[in-house]
């Protein structure tokens, strides 16, 4: 860091905000890992999780960990995805 650049502040969720967008992640990073299976088949390789973009329905597939998260991001991992799906 040079002495210009201010050190980032670390950013402090509550369980409460987590919890609120819980169901949302999980239908997200859901639709994510269906769309992957869909067309990719015949390549199966299991992830990591799924990284979603706040208020969007984007995410995108983690195959190594641990992920590197942009601010405002969430990890969701393949194991809570699977425990939903069942």
């Amino acid at each position: 860091m040079t002495e210009y650049q201010s050190s980032p502040k670390p950013r402090i969720e509550t369980s409460e905000s987590l919890r609120l967008l819980a169901p949302d992640l999980i239908r997200v990073a859901r639709s994510v890992y269906g769309l992957y299976i869909k067309v990719n088949s015949d390549l199966i390789k299991r992830p990591v999780g799924v990284v979603v973009s706040p208020g969007s329905d984007r995410g995108q597939l983690i195959f190594a960990a641990p992920p590197i998260l942009l601010p405002g991001e969430r990890f969701v991992s393949f194991e809570e995805i699977e425990s939903q799906m069942y």
